[in-house]
């Protein structure tokens, strides 16, 4: 990030008058390279290979804009622009676009009293995904608080005795709570995260002691049908060079029976070659078994006519490996 922009004004209008003003501008330009070997099953074709290379640009720029009051009062705005292209027609990077969309838009006051978001806020949450692979090749189902909200709400964040806390509501009652705490326990930082939603709920814990971290993560929704999903990863830092793995499960229980349960592997590394230059490399194995969902409305028959969750247990659609690499400027 780089402030464009630092002045003070007085204004004698008013008592507490803006006393300073800031306009921050940063972003980023990355261009990614994967290449994917994708295993798919067809009707009366039995199983085939798929390999694909695609290459895509990914961008986006941030505004922030504060002022300051001579009372200790902060406010002011934040968007995002987020810009990606890539190749249509079955690529493996996002499945082919180019867009450019606006993202995290909102309005805010800082007090004393607690700090106040309005507009596209993202959702309250202090659960984090574990993975710790500095560049994550695609696949990732990465999931944290799986709660979906609208983007608009009122979002509020405070501290209390050392433990943080935020909550959100949008304008259909929507309603997200977050806790975090962090301590040092005998040279270990450990950070706690909870986060909370109508049908969603998510927890981890990780820890850094020098450079090595590692952590876990777990997330659960309930909308129709049951989602699970299990994360854990350790990474290194070493100056410039950061180095990571990780694994994740998603598991998704059948409305009426069955289950559909993915397993990702994921190596990753990147490496700061300079100010704002930084190159990375990531592997990823993923699994694309299931078990089928055979429920009444499924129209998939189960073997030998059972109806439970676990049945027709497969090797369907075998694993698929996926290799990336990327350039990343940013300023």
């Amino acid at each position: 990030m780089k402030k464009v922009l630092l002045a003070t004004t007085a204004v004698v209008a008013f008592a507490g008058a803006a006393a300073a003003q800031d306009l921050t501008i940063g972003g980023f330009v990355e261009f990614e390279a994967a290449y994917g070997s994708d295993w798919d099953r067809e009707a009366g074709d039995g199983v085939r290979s798929i390999d694909d290379l695609d290459f895509a640009v990914d961008a986006g720029l941030n505004f922030d804009y504060s002022i300051s009051t001579k009372s200790g009062l902060e406010y002011g705005m934040h968007f995002e622009l987020d810009m990606y292209s890539s190749d249509a027609g079955g690529d493996i990077l996002n499945g082919g676009q180019s867009d450019v969309l606006f993202n995290d838009g909102y309005v805010f006051i800082n007090s004393a009293l607690g700090n106040v978001k309005m507009g596209d806020t993202g959702t309250a949450g202090e659960a984090s995904n574990q993975l710790n692979v500095p560049f994550l090749a695609t696949g990732a189902i990465e999931g944290d608080n799986l709660a979906t909200v609208e983007f608009e709400q009122v979002f509020y964040s405070n501290s209390f005795i050392g433990v943080d806390f935020e909550a959100s509501v949008d304008d259909d009652s929507n309603w997200a709570l977050g806790i975090g705490y962090g301590a040092d326990v005998g040279g270990v930082t450990v950070d706690l995260g909870l986060s909370a939603a109508e049908e969603a709920l998510a927890g981890s814990i990780s820890m850094t002691a020098g450079g090595l971290t590692a952590g876990v993560n777990y997330a659960m929704e309930e909308v129709e049908a049951t989602t699970e999903y299990v994360a854990a990863g350790v990474s290194y830092s070493m100056g410039a060079l950061k180095v990571g793995s990780g694994v994740e499960t998603g598991i998704r229980h059948g409305a009426v029976s069955g289950q559909e349960m993915e397993t990702n592997y994921f190596v990753g590394a990147t490496y700061e070659l300079a100010d704002g230059l930084v190159l990375g490399v990531g592997v990823a194995n993923l699994d694309s078994d299931n078990a089928k969902n055979c429920s009444a409305d499924s129209g998939d028959a189960c073997a030998g006519g059972f109806t439970g969750k676990g049945a027709d247990l497969g090797d369907g659609e075998g694993r698929s490996w996926v290799a990336g690499a990327s350039v990343k400027v940013s300023f």
